[in-house]
């Protein structure tokens, strides 16, 4: 329970920074109740609904509320870290007050693979990591990457165990960084690109700089604007979708007449969220709308509804229409 009573220390220290007071009100008195087991389902749904806003408008200053990787480091201090055991951060109710100090640890599970090799896995929401040398690894929700603590030997390198990805590399000519994920190994030196790990299939698409994608006995060399897909035992090289040209993870997303599927598509990698929508006339309607890097998913749906009228609805993390 240490973690514990250090979030709360510093939740009640940085409270108002983030919320109007009534929200603050409303949260804490949740939270109370929710340690102690007294929510009910409706309760919960807006416990989720407040903490998902908190976690896509928090920022951190520095000035007041002091060094935002020593706050990390003294939370995670105290949880024991073992080579056999998980240790889950995601557990929203108890260590809520996590989400509301520091984005770079609410959605993570840490473990040890060896004395020198640590797993992120994100759960609902988007986080990103910076290595070691500098390079900055974005992770979409339900994604995990094993990567050492400090870089060794002549390559640098990770694994992404599944999902997806955003890899921005920091320039290293003499130590190449290699990206293992399935059966695609992903060469480059200092650049910037996307890999998706899909039940079928893995993709790497490239915004900035070379690439080197070997599968099998396949390789590719891939340019800005270019992306590559496993199809059966091959390599499949086609131009890059428009969406998957920008680094949507941290950045703001203005999109021009994309059809409502792309769309749908770009809002459940960076979310997580799904949709059961079948319709082709609907899919293939196309709009013009700006995602900022903080929109919540409900604020997207409803800049969608009011641009084509549709009754598109997100509930229990599905987008769902009439």
């Amino acid at each position: 329970m240490a973690i514990v009573r250090i979030a709360v220390f510093w939740y009640l220290l940085v409270e108002n920074k983030f919320m109007h007071q009534e929200s603050t009100s409303i949260l804490k008195k949740l939270f109370s109740k929710s340690i102690h087991k007294k929510t009910n389902a409706s309760e919960d749904k807006l416990l989720t609904i407040l903490l998902r806003k908190i976690y896509h408008t928090v920022s951190w200053d520095e000035k007041t509320m002091g060094n935002k990787n020593e706050i990390k480091d003294e939370i995670r201090s105290g949880i024991p870290i073992t080579p056999v055991k998980t240790i889950n951060l995601t557990f929203l109710k108890y260590a809520a007050a996590i989400a509301i100090i520091t984005s770079l640890i609410i959605v993570f599970q840490y473990k040890t693979i060896s004395s020198n090799m640590l797993v992120a896995t994100t759960t609902n929401v988007l986080d990103s990591i910076v290595l070691n040398d500098g390079s900055l690894v974005y992770l979409a929700p339900n994604s995990s990457l094993e990567y050492p603590e400090t870089f060794k030997g002549k390559q640098r390198n990770v694994t992404l165990l599944k999902g997806n990805a955003f890899f921005d590399i920091a320039k290293d000519p003499d130590h190449p960084f290699i990206i293992q994920s399935g059966k695609i190994k992903t060469k480059v030196l200092g650049t910037s690109f996307h890999i998706r790990m899909e039940e079928k299939e893995c993709s790497v698409a490239v915004v900035t700089g070379k690439v080197e994608v070997r599968y099998q006995n396949n390789i590719e060399n891939l340019i800005p604007g270019e992306e590559v897909h496993t199809k059966g035992n091959a390599l499949k090289k086609e131009m890059l979708k428009s969406i998957m040209s920008l680094n949507w993870y941290n950045q703001d997303v203005p999109l021009k007449a994309i059809k409502l599927n792309e769309v749908l598509h770009l809002i459940q990698l960076k979310y997580g969220v799904k949709n059961t929508i079948k319709n082709s006339k609907i899919n293939n309607l196309k709009l013009t709308l700006f995602i900022g890097k903080k929109a919540s998913v409900e604020e997207i749906i409803s800049q969608i509804n009011y641009i084509t009228n549709l009754n598109l609805r997100y509930e229990n993390e599905i987008i769902t229409t009439d």
